[in-house]
Order: C-alpha cells, then structure tokens, then sequence
C-alpha cells in the first residue's frame, strides 16, 4: 500500500528544493547576462512569451538601444561557470546570451508563475532595464470564467 503521506512530504521536499535551486539560477544568469548586454550597447530588452493548451514558448527577443531602435543580440558566449546548462545527459554546454536570456524568462515564469501553458494560458513578458539592472516579469493569466444565474419564473 502507498504511504500517500509520506509521498506528498516526498514531493514537498523536492518542490521546496527546486525552487531554491531556480532562485540561484536566475541570479547566475542574471549576473552573466548584465555585463554582455552592456557591453554591446543594449539599454532594453523585451523578451515575449505565449503559452495555452499544455504548451509555451518565448515567441521574441528584442534588443533596444538607447533611443528605442532594434539592435541584434550580440552572438556571444558566456564564459564557463558563469550559467552552465545541465542537458538531460548531465554534459555541460556553454550558452549563448540568446539563449542564457530565453532560459532565464522559463525560470522566471517557473518561480513566479508555475503552470503558465496550461490550459487557457498566459502571456506576457522579462523586460531588462540594462542601465537600471532591473528584470520586471509581466504576466497576463487567462481564464473562462462561468456567471450562473437561475431564476424562478
């Protein structure tokens, strides 16, 4: 017979775990992204997302300048130890800053928004105030909502 105690006490733990290891994450990542975006004059970037029907994804990345104009994401590399990826096989690769800023929007919206792609969904998206250091997640969760009315004639 199942303990289903013991298993949801399991499964706390590692809930409690997994969110202290996201949190470091995303301070790794937001401390290697910073100093790359500076460096190549980017002053904004606005990272879009979409999800619904148990599937999302980061639709767009976009670099601005100083003056509002779209500039590309420097093809750059962040250097070793700064924010490894773990794949699945347990090989560590290098990221990219494209896609250290589209791992850090998914980690952004497990932290604070776990479950975004689900059903009816949520969009939205990571701005990065370079200049000011700031990350704002804004989220948009979508739902049906059911107004009953039943009235005696």
């Amino acid at each position: 017979m199942i303990d289903i105690e013991a298993v949801m006490a399991d499964f706390a733990v590692r809930q409690a775990e997994r969110q202290v290891q996201v949190a470091e994450e995303i301070q790794q990542l937001k401390a290697a992204i910073l100093p790359r975006l500076q460096d190549a004059g980017i002053a904004r970037v606005e990272i879009r997302f979409d999800g619904c029907g148990d599937s999302g994804a980061v639709e767009e990345c976009a670099c601005l300048d100083a003056a509002g104009a779209a500039i590309s994401c420097p093809d750059v590399t962040l250097l070793e130890g700064e924010a490894d990826s773990v794949d699945r096989a347990g090989s560590e690769e290098l990221q990219s800053l494209g896609q250290a800023l589209e791992q850090l929007t998914y980690l952004a919206l497990e932290r604070h928004h776990p479950g975004w792609e689900i059903n009816d969904g949520a969009c939205g998206e990571l701005v990065i105030d370079v200049a000011e250091a700031t990350f704002v997640l804004d989220c948009s969760l979508r739902f049906i909502a059911t107004d009953d009315h039943s009235t005696e004639l």
